[in-house]
């Protein structure tokens, strides 16, 4: 079902060149189900499912929780006053920037109906309309305000209203718009959230993105809503500074998206993909095209999908009608420029290279895991009872994500000191991880040791202690 091919026919290869152009945009169209794929629709299945255990419309439960939703309208009261008995689980889905993750979502939705109305329950008159999932994309600059207004917009579109129209005319607090948002909820049913590209929370200022995420766990625990949040591995300074607590509500577990590895799994995508060729020429599927293919994507499937109807292109256009391996080589150096420094870095396999391009950054599960689990107990403890200072605590969330220490301690400093008013950990934690990631993470052994270049005789006593490095010069 998740199954999409693109339309073929063997006798459009002798189509005029122009007509074939057009054909080899179908690519774009087609869709290979993979493992990953499976897993994620299985996760989506349950939450939905399970979301909806304690949410049934016909309970006085439910007439109680919209009561409570309409009084805290009538009141102004804070979102966190709603309360209710859950059975939901979210997750998060962090992968390389092209691997599909929102592809691979959208087509999962679409096995579901989106709006459902009801007129009849087990011979009980039931008058609703369920939203059976909705998706937005989180606001490029974090903002919850925004998210509110995009949240309205979708429902809007989904179930024919005018929310938006109304909301976002008149002079409503954040607190008041969460409110209406978690009574929407209730109200349509709402089966599953998804919010897609959760990296741009990097952007939220004055501990915004703390509060969306606290947020998002809010409608998890009260009223049964599972959240899933999608976005690159830009995200994971954010989700370790500030999703520690929160991270409860991910009772499925997180979900590391690599990219494919050279297996069997990237042959399936390969070979089921292969057919799909335009050219006069027929070029057989080998293990070179193969090879050829995932070094130059790296096992992006969309950097992959891309060159391999470039690659078809050219050679339409040039007359020659066919391709070859070095043909995918060649072809990569000339049209994927972009993202050519990214791919090298991926290809070299440096870390210090890979951790310039934070949307690429490969990410293992033991690692993302290890930031929120394997603390050692007496860190936890005292991080816990708060004894520890705010750059302690900031070098503390330094260390679980593999930061030297001498490293995390001069960084965790660096940006405390720049604040004029203090400044939360979570704050902190993030503009420190920033500066790790933009900085050589291959340190000298002499600033490893802790010596400060402020004392030295200049720039050639900086060089010969191995500070600087020319070969970019």
């Amino acid at each position: 079902m998740l199954s999409e091919k693109a339309a073929y026919n063997n006798g459009e290869r002798e189509l005029d060149m122009q007509y074939r152009m057009h054909c080899i945009y179908r690519l774009f169209r087609y869709f290979q189900p993979l493992e990953q794929h499976i897993d994620i629709e299985q996760r989506i299945s349950r939450s939905i499912r399970q979301g909806y255990l304690y949410r049934n419309p016909l309970t006085p439960e439910y007439a109680t929780g919209l009561a409570d939703g309409f009084a805290a309208m009538k009141d102004k009261a804070d979102y966190h006053v709603l309360r209710g008995k859950s059975a939901a689980s979210g997750f998060t889905i962090i992968g390389v920037s092209g691997v599909g993750k929102s592809t691979a979502v959208e087509k999962i939705l679409s096995l579901y109906p989106q709006k459902i109305i009801h007129t009849r329950y087990r011979e009980t008159p039931l008058a609703s309309t369920q939203l059976v999932w909705l998706k937005l994309d989180c606001p490029h600059d974090g903002s919850l305000k925004q998210l509110c207004y995009q949240f309205f917009y979708a429902l809007d579109m989904a179930a024919g209203t005018d929310y938006f129209q109304l909301y976002t005319k008149g002079r409503y607090s954040l607190d008041m718009l969460l409110i209406i948002m978690t009574q929407l909820v209730r109200l349509f049913q709402i089966g599953i959230l998804v919010i897609d590209e959760i990296q741009h929370l990097s952007e939220a200022k004055g501990g915004g993105s703390d509060k969306m995420l606290n947020f998002f766990v809010t409608l998890v625990n009260t009223i049964g809503l599972p959240v899933v949040m999608i976005g690159t591995t830009k995200a994971m300074s954010i989700l370790q500074g500030e999703f520690r607590q929160a991270r409860r509500g991910s009772g499925q577990g997180d979900l590391i998206w690599d990219r494919i590895k050279n297996d069997a799994v990237w042959q399936v995508f390969v070979k089921s993909m292969w057919r799909y060729q335009w050219t006069k020429k027929h070029v057989p599927y080998s293990e070179g095209m193969v090879n050829m293919l995932y070094d130059e994507s790296q096992g992006i499937i969309d950097i992959a999908v891309k060159l391999y109807a470039i690659v078809q292109i050219e050679a339409i256009t040039s007359g020659v009608e066919s391709f070859s391996a070095s043909d995918i080589h060649k072809v990569a150096e000339k049209k994927l420029g972009l993202v050519k420094p990214m791919l090298d870095a991926l290809r070299s396999g440096d870390r210090k290279k890979i951790l310039r391009y934070e949307d690429i950054t490969p990410v293992s599960i033991e690692d993302y895991l290890s930031a929120y689990q394997v603390v050692k107990p007496e860190i936890q403890e005292k991080t816990a009872e708060k004894k520890l200072t705010v750059l302690e605590q900031t070098v503390v969330k330094l260390l679980e994500v593999d930061v030297e220490p001498p490293v995390a301690k001069r960084l965790a400093g660096k940006v405390i000191a720049s604040h004029k008013n203090p400044v939360s950990v979570g704050e902190a934690f993030k503009e420190a991880y920033r500066l790790y990631i933009s900085e050589v993470p291959d340190m000298p052994e002499t600033e490893k040791s802790g010596e400060d270049l402020r004392e030295s005789d200049g720039y050639e006593d900086i060089k010969r202690k191995g500070f600087v490095d020319e070969t970019e010069w």
